[in-house]
């Protein structure tokens, strides 16, 4: 595993959270070098700290709804380390609401800021840099929601089903550049976050992170070569 990733460079969104953070450690762990960014900085401090290989694990401060930012971000990564072997989009987030009747344009539009345009902006920059190098990996983050589209989950399905077909526009458009574009679609992550507000759920069930860590780890791998356009489902015993 180490041999396979210790010269892959990688961009990541994400990386504080529940299952970025699990992800980054096991990435560390193979010899990768991941530049990640990041919204608090001691967040970040204490991620570095506990990683096996700090050396390897660089952040940048930005906002990946902002385009100047995400333009930014991916222009500094550009400057210091040229080839971009693999982006993976892992940010976004949840909303329980009402009825679609019932719901805000406000939280219709955050959701649909946080998740999709998110992932556009940042696809669509690292698209760039592949595009030129004829090669790359590109794995997104879906739900289980943008496929059964469940009731009080509106804003928040419709955001990730619109990051699945602009996974499948990627794939589409990155055949000739030789690029595998996959996403992954959990149901429920086991994450404190996701303990803390469901409290009486049956975790067991949920999808822990190593599991979805270790998926996306063999998609880096030669042996996943062949595999694009494809949407990957973790749904754990839900």
């Amino acid at each position: 595993m180490t041999e396979l990733l210790k010269n892959f460079k990688i961009m990541m969104t994400g990386s504080t959270g529940g299952l970025g953070s699990v992800l980054v450690e096991e990435l560390n762990k193979s010899g990768a070098f991941l530049f990640v960014d990041y919204r608090d900085h001691e967040k970040f401090e204490r991620l570095k700290k506990g990683v096996k290989n700090p050396d390897l694990l660089q952040g940048f401060r930005a906002d990946m709804t902002n385009e100047e930012e995400v333009i930014q971000y991916f222009k500094e990564f550009k400057e210091k380390y040229q080839r971009l072997d693999v982006f993976m989009h892992i940010m976004g987030g949840f909303w329980m609401g009402p009825e679609i009747a019932e719901t805000p344009l406000e939280k219709w539009n955050f959701m649909i800021n946080l998740n999709l345009n998110s992932a556009f902006l940042c696809t669509r920059e690292a698209f760039k840099i592949m595009k030129v190098q004829c090669s790359g990996k590109i794995i997104t983050v879906g739900s289980r929601a943008a496929e059964e589209f469940p009731s009080h989950k509106g804003a928040y399905a419709v955001s990730k089903a619109g990051v699945l077909a602009l996974t499948q526009v990627l794939a589409n458009e990155g055949k000739e550049y030789n690029m595998q574009v996959n996403a992954i679609l959990p149901s429920t992550i086991d994450t404190p976050e996701n303990r803390k507000s469901m409290p009486e759920a049956d975790h067991s069930a949920w999808v822990s992170p190593k599991d979805i860590s270790k998926l996306i780890i063999y998609l880096l791998r030669p042996e996943s070569s062949a595999l694009s356009q494809s949407f990957l489902k973790l749904y754990g015993k839900q």
